[in-house]
């Protein structure tokens, strides 16, 4: 088997076109990689960033009142109201009574003053 110029020519031109097209799939591939690891290492920073965020609420939230803390903190000013209730019905008995003293010692003192005069 001989091989002449123009068979040459044609083998040479098959190769050529075998090794692009290999080296075009294996561009595609290669890049195609280099995009998948980009997304997912930017995935990945957006997923620990998802964390510090859900770590951050997580503490936050554990310090706020319970359920059972409101409900003692409601007790606690309903009795306050009634304290407060039983204090402003005090205020107003001893106003009364300072009242009914205040008339009590004019009453003598007109009566000390007119006996002067």
């Amino acid at each position: 088997m001989t091989f002449d110029l123009d068979s040459l020519y044609r083998v040479l031109s098959l190769v050529g076109l075998i090794m692009s097209t290999v080296a075009l799939a294996y561009s595609w591939f290669a890049n195609r990689r280099k995009d998948v690891d980009r997304r997912f290492y930017e995935g990945s920073k957006r997923m620990d960033r998802h964390d510090l965020r859900l770590q951050a609420l997580e503490q936050g939230l554990g310090t706020l009142p319970g359920r059972e803390d409101l409900h003692r903190l409601e007790l606690h000013l309903s009795g306050m109201s009634g304290d407060m209730k039983a204090m402003t019905a005090t205020m107003e008995g001893m106003a009364e009574s300072m009242a009914r003293t205040e008339k009590i010692v004019g009453r003598h003192e007109d009566h000390l003053m007119g006996d002067r005069s």
